[in-house]
């Protein structure tokens, strides 16, 4: 240490430095994340060995280790096959809690896609709903370009013409009804006849085979020689 520093005490200054920087994502998730921004599309990327899409895209194939460049389009719709639900919040959540998350296996995807699941009027999700994908308006880039996954509407089927809303519905029940009737009605006229031909088999292997009976010849009074 130089003389000069002799004696006296060291000065602490604590500061935070920021860094700025910008991550590449590389050529993979580059494209899957622009074919969202750009096209809303989601797209997986198959392994020519294993025939295995994986979503999000990843360069080697998890299984066999081959170099994945086969790029697919998977549907924007899928199955969700778990959830959990999260009550207390934390500063890296992309949204307030409660809220869910849940795993998506997309149509033509072969693993799941973690993702928030919304939009559910109130319900719980449960396992095997059908949901589908809610882009944002706005898209940056990123994963939370897709806002989260909702519940797949029903399509409502148009009622017959000449009627609507409870008619409709109420003549649609009444031909079932009919239907279930005419058909029940051949089942029981089935089981008749079965049960018929049955009765008459049985009697025939129950009815004892009936011998002829033999008459008996009493012998006469013999009759003796004079």
């Amino acid at each position: 240490m130089e003389k000069w520093l002799e004696g006296l005490e060291p000065v602490v200054v604590h500061q935070d430095i920021k860094v700025p920087y910008r991550y590449s994502m590389g050529p993979v998730s580059s494209r899957f994340f622009i074919e969202i921004r750009d096209n809303r599309k989601i797209m997986g990327i198959r392994c020519p060995r294993c025939d295995v899409v994986y979503v999000p895209p990843r360069a080697t194939c998890g299984r066999c280790f081959s170099l994945l460049d086969e790029w697919v389009e998977v549907g924007n719709e899928g199955t969700l096959e778990t959830y959990t639900q999260v009550l207390y919040p934390t500063p890296v959540q992309p949204v307030g809690a409660p809220f869910y998350y849940g795993i998506v296996k997309l149509d033509g995807a072969d693993n799941g896609l973690a993702h928030l699941v919304g939009d559910l009027g109130g319900q719980e999700p449960r396992i095997g709903m059908r949901v589908q994908a809610v882009y944002r308006n706005e898209r940056m880039g990123n994963m939370l370009d897709i806002l989260h996954f909702k519940p797949v509407e029903q399509e409502k089927r148009p009622a017959p013409r000449g009627q609507s809303g409870r008619k409709g519905e109420k003549a649609k029940q009444q031909k079932i009804g009919k239907g279930k009737e005419k058909a029940q009605g051949k089942k029981d006229s089935r089981k008749k006849k079965a049960k018929a031909k049955t009765t008459k088999t049985a009697e025939r292997l129950t009815v004892p085979n009936q011998k002829k009976k033999r008459k008996k010849i009493k012998p006469g009074p013999s009759s003796g020689r004079a």
